[in-house]
C-alpha cells in the first residue's frame, strides 16, 4: 500500500448509529468498468479493498462499447484477458463518411494494433467476475453512498446504514459523483448533445471490425460492431432537435439517409419497433482529481463528447496511475498532463465533425485531404485517438498544419474578390476561436491551483471556441416541454389562407397587390401637372390631399416611408405640391412642414430636390450641379458612359440632362412668389443659391459626394461656361429620340414613374402638342392606385408577373384544397400571355439587351423584362402544371435569362453588368445606395438558377450545355458570396433574411443535399435568429448599414420567408419549423390573410417598399409547405402514434459518460 496513506481516522464525525465495517486501504464509489478496474489495479497492489456498486442494473444502460488498444493492455496487466471470449470483438479502427458522399477514409490503427468492441454489459459482467475472484476485494452490492469523509464512507446496505472507514476513497461513481459532491466541487455539467442507441439486427458492415463515423445529418453517427449481423448505431442529436415525441421522425427523416445502405435498413426497422435508448452526452473539464484522501477518476473527474470513444481508455488510465502509489500531488499532475491531448481532441473533433460554421467546414474538408493524402498523418491520428501518443506538442502541430491546408485550399480553389473576404473571414474566425482557447485553458490551468482561478470563467472562455460542443453554457435553448405537440396541424389555417388567396385572384387569372413606397411621387405628379400645365379635377386633387394626410408622420413631416425619419426632400415637394392644390399655407396639414423646411434650410436640401424647385422657379439653377447630355457622346468603352449605368439610373439621367439641357423655370405667379417666400424667411432675392449647390442634408444622405464626384462637378463647372452650343443642342436632339423609343417601347409608361414624369418634361419642353407626350400622359393613369381610404397613390412600379408567379408557387405548395386546380391553370394562362413575345427594333442602338422571351414586373406592356421575374414566372407556370409548355418559348426564356448573368457568375436584375469599373464613386443620387450599376444579386442569382434546374428537370431539351454550364457558374458564385455566418444579404428585400432564404433556394437548385455544409450553415443562421415566440423579425435599419438588425417583435413576411428556407432546405429541426408555423397560424386573420407589419421590400438600400400580397401568399406558401412535410411525416412514420421506447422517461434518462466508459 502506498506509503502516503496514514492510518484511518475514528469516525466521530459519523452517524453514531452506523454499524461499523472492517477498516480498507482504499473504498471505490461505483462498480462500473472505471471503478472495478481501478478495484483490481490496487488489490494487484497487495491493498485491501472495499468497493461498493450501488445499481447493479445500471449495466444495461447505453453506455461504452469500445476500448483503444492501450486500455487492452491495461486490462492485461490486471489479469483481465478478454481476446476471443465470448461476446468480444476485435475493433481494428474507424472508417469516416464524409457528408459529401464521397470516397469513405479508412482509419486502421498502427503496428497492427487492434482494441475491443463489446455490449456494455458484457464487460461489466466480466470485470465483476474478476473482481468477485479476488480474495482482496470486497463487494457491496445494492450499496448506496450517502455521506462522505475523509475518515470513511456511510452508506445503505439491505436497509440499514453502514460505516465504511479506509484510508482512501476513491469516486468512480461517474458524473453526478457523491464523492465529488463531498468536496465541494461542483457537479454540474453541460449537456452538449443527445444520443439515441439503436441495435441493428441482420446487418454486416462492409469494413468488418471497423466502427463507422459518418456524417452528414444533424450531429454525427457513430455505429459499432457487435458480431455477426448486429451493430449499434449511436446517433448524436444537438439540442434544439430533441423533442421527445419527434425524435424518431427526426431520426428518420434526418439520419437514416446519411448511413450508408449496408446499415440504413436495419436502422429505420429497428426505430419503427421501437427499439432504441436514449442518453445525454455530457462536458466537464478535468480541473481536479480530488485531494490525497478522496480521489476522483474516470467520469467523476471529467468527461467530454463521447465520440472520440477514450473515455474508458483514460478512466482506465487514472486507475492504473493512482494505485501505482506515490504523492498524490505528482499523481494530478501526471493524469492532468496526461489527459490534456486527449480532451482537447475529443472536444475539438466532435466541433468539426459537428459544426456548420464555414470555418469548420474549411477545417473539416483540409482533415479530409490530409488523411487521404498521407499515411503518416492517418497513423499520428489513430495515435493521438487511441491516447497512445499524449502530446500537446503533436496534437498542436497537427491542428496547425489542418488549418493551413484549410485556409490554403480556400484561396487555391477560387480567385477573386469575393474569395479573398471569404478567405479573411475565416482566418478572423479561426483566431477567434483560437484566441478564446487559449485563454480558456490558460484558465483552467490557474483554476487547477488553489485559489488560482475560476472554473466558470474558464468555461465562459472555453464556450466560445467550443460553440458547439459547450452551447447550452452559451445560452443555447432547447425546445420547450410544456406538454405541448410538437406539430401543429396547420390544415385549417391553410384551407382559409386559400381561399383568401382565391378571393383576390381577378378574372384575368391574375394576382396583383399595391406596391407602396413614399408621397414622393404623389407630389411629383402635382408638380408636372403645374409646369405642364395640365389640369387635376376635384376629386383627383381631393384624393391627393388625402393621400398627403394618410402619409404625414407623426411631426406633421414627410419622409422616404413610413418608417423613415422626416426627409426635407419629401416634405418640401409635398409641401409646395399641397400649396400647388390650393391648401393655406396656415392649414394643419401642412403648417408643421414649414416650420421644419425653414429651420432645416431649404438650401440643403438634396440634388433631386433641387432639380425640382429649379423647374418649379424656386430654386437657382447655379445652384444645381450640372448634368451633361454631352455625356451619352463619349466613347461606350469608356465605364463613364451612361450606358453602363444601371438602367433606372441612366434613364433618370437621360431625362435629367435633356431638361438640364434648357434650365426651364415656370414663371412666376403669386402661388410662386408666395411659396418663394414660406421656403426662404430670408428673401429669395437674398439666398446664395450657387454656395447652395453642394450643400445637403446630412440625415438623409446614404452617400455623401466624395471627392472625385465633387472633382468632376468642379470640371462640369468650366464645360457648362466653355461648352458648344451646336454640340449641346445636337445631343439633346438625339437623347429626345431616345426618350421617344423608351416610351414607345413601354406603351408610353417608360420603366417606373419616377424617370416617366421626366420623359414627359422632356418631351413638352420640345414641343407641348407632341403625340407621345400626349399619350404619356394619358400612360400616367397606369401608375395610380385609388381610393376613398387612402386617396390617390402613385405606385413605383406595377407588379402582376411578379405577383403571379409567386401566388402561383404558393397555390401548388398547398396539398388539395379545393378551387385551386381551376386557379392554377388560369394564372399559368396569364402568366403565358405574359411573355414579350418579339424583340424591339434598335434595341441594341438603345442599349438594351434583347427582351424577347422575358417577363416584366408588370407584363408585357411594360416592355422591360427582368431576369427574377422570367425565373419566377417560369417557376410559377411550371409549379401549376396546368397542360403542355410551349417549350419554344421556355427555349426564349432561358436565352433571356442567361443575357443577364455577369462575369462572375451571378445574375444581374434587367442585363448583366457592363462594367468592371466601380462607379459607386459618380452616384450623384446622395440618397440612395447602389443605383449606379448592376451587379449580382443572390435573389436574381438563386431565381435563375431555380428555373434553370426546373426546366431542366421537366423539359431537358431547352437546357442546352450553356445552360449547364451558367448553372454550374451561378452556383459556384452563390457559395463564394455567402457569408462566413452563412447569409446573404438581400437587396431588393430587407434584408438578410430574405437574401438567406434565396441563397437556400439556390444551392438547392444547385444540386445542394441536405448534408450540405453551405446549406447547414445557411439554415444554422436562420435558427440562430428565431425568436422566443416562434417567428422571425429583422429591423429595416440594418439595410443603411449593411447587418442584421432584429426587430423587436416578429413578422410575418420574414417569418414566413425563414419558413420556406428550412422547409424547402429539408432541415432537421422540426421543433423549431412547428413553432414557426405555429406563429404564423396565431397570427392569421379570420378571413384567411394576415395584417400589415412592417414594410419588407427595399431598393437603392433607404427606399422601404410595401408589397400589398407579400403578407398573402408567402405566408401561405410557408403553411402550405408545412402542412405538406406534417402530413408525410404522419403517414411515413406515423408520428401520431405514441413510441413504446427502451429507453426511461426523459426526466430519468441515464448520464451517458462516454461511448467508452
Amino acid at each position: 500500500m502506498p506509503t502516503s496513506l496514514q492510518a484511518p481516522f475514528t469516525g466521530e464525525h459519523f452517524p453514531l448509529g452506523a454499524t461499523a465495517l472492517p477498516h480498507y486501504d482504499v473504498a471505490i464509489v461505483g462498480g462500473g468498468p472505471v471503478g472495478s478496474f481501478c478495484a483490481l489495479a490496487h488489490a494487484r497492489k497487495g491493498a485491501r479493498v472495499a468497493l461498493l456498486e450501488a445499481n447493479p442494473k445500471a449495466v444495461q444502460r447505453l453506455a461504452g462499447e469500445w476500448l483503444h488498444p492501450p486500455a487492452v493492455s491495461m486490462l492485461r496487466s490486471v489479469g483481465v484477458n478478454l481476446d476471443g471470449r465470448p461476446g468480444f470483438f476485435p475493433g481494428k479502427g474507424f472508417v469516416v463518411f464524409p457528408e459529401d458522399r464521397s470516397e469513405s477514409i479508412l482509419l486502421p490503427y498502427p503496428a497492427e494494433a487492434t482494441g475491443l468492441v463489446f455490449e456494455h454489459s458484457a464487460l461489466v459482467s466480466r470485470l465483476h467476475e474478476a473482481v468477485e475472484n479476488e480474495s482482496g476485494i470486497d463487494v457491496y452490492h445494492h450499496a448506496r453512498a450517502r455521506a462522505i469523509e475523509d475518515e470513511g464512507i456511510v452508506f445503505g446496505f439491505n436497509g440499514t446504514e453502514r460505516l465504511l472507514q479506509a484510508r482512501r476513497i476513491v469516486g468512480a461513481d461517474g458524473r453526478a459523483s457523491i464523492v465529488r459532491q463531498s468536496l465541494g466541487l461542483t457537479t454540474d455539467r453541460m449537456t452538449c448533445s443527445r444520443m439515441i442507441g439503436v441495435m441493428a439486427e441482420g446487418v454486416n458492415l462492409q469494413h468488418e471490425g471497423f466502427g463507422y463515423v459518418v456524417l452528414g445529418g444533424p450531429g454525427p453517427i457513430l455505429t459499432v460492431p457487435l458480431g455477426e449481423d448486429r451493430v449499434r448505431i449511436i446517433a448524436d442529436m444537438p439540442l434544439d432537435h430533441w423533442t421527445p415525441r419527434e425524435r424518431i421522425g427526426v431520426l428518420l427523416e434526418s439520419y437514416a439517409a446519411c448511413l450508408p445502405e449496408d446499415l440504413r435498413c436495419g436502422f429505420e426497422a429497428a426505430l419503427r419497433k421501437g427499439k432504441f435508448q436514449a442518453a445525454a452526452n455530457e462536458l466537464r473539464p478535468r480541473i481536479s482529481y480530488g485531494n490525497s484522501r478522496r480521489v476522483l477518476i474516470g467520469d467523476a473527474a471529467g468527461h467530454y463528447h463521447p465520440m472520440t470513444a477514450a473515455g474508458m481508455t483514460l478512466g482506465f488510465g487514472d486507475a492504473l496511475a493512482l494505485a501505482e502509489g506515490g504523492n498524490f500531488r505528482d499523481f494530478a499532475n501526471r493524469r492532468l498532463k496526461a489527459t490534456r491531448a486527449p480532451q482537447l481532441l475529443a472536444m475539438g473533433l466532435y466541433e468539426v465533425f459537428r459544426d456548420h460554421r464555414l470555418e469548420s467546414a474549411v477545417l473539416r474538408q483540409a482533415v479530409y485531404r490530409n488523411w487521404r493524402a498521407s499515411k503518416l498523418v492517418r497513423t499520428r491520428t489513430m495515435r493521438l485517438l487511441a491516447c497512445k501518443d499524449a502530446s500537446v506538442t503533436r496534437l498542436g502541430t497537427a491542428f496547425s498544419g489542418t488549418v493551413l491546408t484549410g485556409v490554403a485550399g480556400e484561396f487555391m480553389r477560387r480567385r477573386g474578390l469575393l474569395t479573398w473576404r471569404r478567405a479573411r473571414g475565416v482566418i478572423r474566425a479561426l483566431a477567434v476561436r483560437l484566441w478564446w482557447l487559449v485563454a480558456g485553458v490558460r484558465e483552467l490551468r490557474k483554476a487547477r491551483s488553489p485559489g488560482g482561478g475560476d472554473e466558470q470563467t474558464a468555461l465562459d472562455k472555453l464556450s466560445r471556441a467550443f460553440v458547439v460542443s459547450m452551447q447550452e453554457h452559451a445560452g443555447a435553448r432547447e425546445p420547450e416541454r410544456n406538454g405541448k405537440p410538437t406539430t401543429v396541424d396547420a390544415g385549417p389555417g391553410l384551407s382559409r389562407a386559400v381561399r383568401r388567396l382565391l378571393d383576390l385572384q381577378r378574372a384575368d387569372g391574375a394576382w396583383e397587390g399595391e406596391m407602396t413606397w413614399c408621397p414622393m411621387l404623389a407630389a411629383q405628379y402635382v408638380l408636372l401637372h403645374y409646369i405642364t400645365g395640365q389640369p387635376i379635377g376635384p376629386q383627383r386633387r381631393r384624393l391627393l390631399l388625402r393621400q398627403f394626410e394618410r402619409t404625414r408622420l407623426p411631426g406633421g413631416q414627410w419622409g422616404l416611408h413610413e418608417h423613415s425619419q422626416p426627409y426635407l426632400f419629401v416634405t418640401a415637394l409635398v409641401y409646395v405640391a399641397a400649396r400647388l392644390l390650393d391648401v393655406e399655407r396656415d392649414d394643419p396639414l401642412i403648417s408643421p412642414a414649414r416650420d421644419f423646411l425653414q429651420n432645416e434650410g431649404v438650401l440643403n436640401i438634396p440634388s433631386w430636390g433641387k432639380f425640382w424647385l429649379a423647374l418649379l422657379n424656386l430654386y437657382d439653377w447655379r445652384g444645381v450641379n450640372a448634368i451633361l447630355p454631352e455625356l451619352w457622346m463619349l466613347p461606350r468603352r469608356l465605364p463613364l458612359h451612361p450606358s453602363n449605368w444601371y438602367c433606372h439610373t441612366r434613364l433618370i439621367y437621360m431625362a435629367m440632362a435633356t431638361i438640364y439641357s434648357s434650365r426651364f423655370q415656370v414663371q412666376t405667379d403669386p402661388i410662386i412668389e408666395t411659396l418663394r417666400d414660406e421656403l426662404y424667411p430670408e428673401g429669395f432675392a437674398n439666398v446664395d443659391f450657387a454656395a447652395g449647390r453642394n450643400r445637403l442634408r446630412a440625415a438623409e444622405l446614404f452617400a455623401r459626394p466624395g471627392i472625385w464626384l465633387r472633382a468632376g462637378f468642379a470640371l462640369t463647372r468650366i464645360y457648362e461656361r466653355i461648352h458648344g452650343k451646336r454640340l449641346r443642342a445636337r445631343c439633346r436632339e438625339e437623347l429626345i429620340e431616345r426618350i421617344r423609343w423608351e416610351l414607345r417601347c413601354s406603351s408610353h409608361t417608360s420603366i417606373s414613374p419616377v424617370s416617366g414624369f421626366l420623359n414627359i418634361l422632356a418631351l413638352w419642353l420640345r414641343d407641348p402638342d407632341d403625340g407621345d407626350f400626349r399619350k404619356a400622359v394619358e400612360s400616367l393613369e397606369g401608375w395610380i392606385w385609388e381610393d376613398e381610404e387612402n386617396g390617390t397613390r402613385i405606385t413605383g412600379a406595377r407588379s402582376t408577373s411578379w405577383d403571379t408567379g409567386f401566388a402561383l408557387q404558393a397555390l401548388a405548395a398547398a396539398p388539395g384544397i379545393d378551387g385551386a386546380q381551376d386557379a392554377l391553370k388560369k394564372g399559368a394562362d396569364f402568366l403565358r400571355g405574359q411573355q414579350v413575345p418579339e424583340s424591339f427594333d434598335g434595341y441594341r442602338e438603345a442599349f438594351r439587351n434583347d427582351p424577347k422571351g422575358g417577363w416584366c414586373f408588370a407584363g408585357k406592356w411594360h416592355g422591360w423584362p427582368v431576369t427574377d421575374c422570367t425565373a419566377e414566372a417560369v417557376l410559377g407556370i411550371i409549379a401549376a402544371d396546368s397542360g403542355p409548355v410551349d417549350e419554344a418559348a421556355l427555349d426564349d426564356a432561358v436565352r433571356f435569362m442567361l443575357s443577364g448573368q455577369n462575369r462572375d457568375g451571378g445574375f444581374g436584375s434587367y442585363e448583366a453588368r457592363r462594367t468592371r469599373t466601380s462607379l459607386k464613386w459618380l452616384n450623384p443620387a446622395e440618397m440612395f445606395g447602389e443605383s449606379m450599376t448592376e451587379s449580382s444579386y443572390v435573389e436574381c442569382t438563386a431565381s435563375c438558377l431555380a428555373a434553370l434546374a426546373a426546366c431542366k428537370r421537366r423539359y431537358p431539351g431547352v437546357v442546352n450545355e450553356t445552360a449547364l454550364n451558367a448553372m454550374s457558374r451561378a452556383d459556384a458564385w452563390l457559395r463564394r458570396s455567402q457569408a462566413v455566418d452563412g447569409s446573404w444579404r438581400g437587396v431588393w428585400g430587407v434584408q438578410f433574411i430574405y437574401g438567406v432564404m434565396f441563397g437556400i433556394r439556390g444551392l438547392i437548385a444547385g444540386g445542394a443535399r441536405p448534408e450540405d455544409p453551405a446549406l447547414r450553415l445557411a439554415c444554422r443562421w436562420l435558427l440562430d435568429r428565431q425568436r422566443s415566440d416562434g417567428g422571425w423579425g429583422e429591423h429595416h435599419g440594418g439595410c443603411l448599414t449593411g447587418a442584421y438588425v432584429a426587430h423587436e417583435e416578429g413578422q410575418i413576411i420574414q417569418t414566413a420567408w425563414a419558413l420556406i428556407a428550412l422547409l424547402e432546405a429539408g432541415e432537421s429541426n422540426w421543433a423549431a419549423i412547428s413553432r414557426g408555423a405555429q406563429f404564423l397560424l396565431d397570427a392569421q386573420e379570420k378571413d384567411g390573410g394576415w395584417p400589415k407589419q412592417d414594410m419588407a421590400g427595399v431598393f437603392f438600400r433607404t427606399a422601404l417598399l410595401d408589397y400589398e400580397l407579400y403578407r398573402q401568399y408567402f405566408p401561405l406558401h410557408a403553411i402550405g409547405l408545412y402542412e405538406r412535410r406534417r402530413r408525410a411525416r404522419q403517414a411515413e412514420y406515423s408520428l401520431d402514434r405514441p413510441y413504446r421506447q427502451t429507453s426511461r422517461s426523459l426526466a430519468k434518462e441515464p448520464a451517458q459518460s462516454s461511448i467508452a466508459s
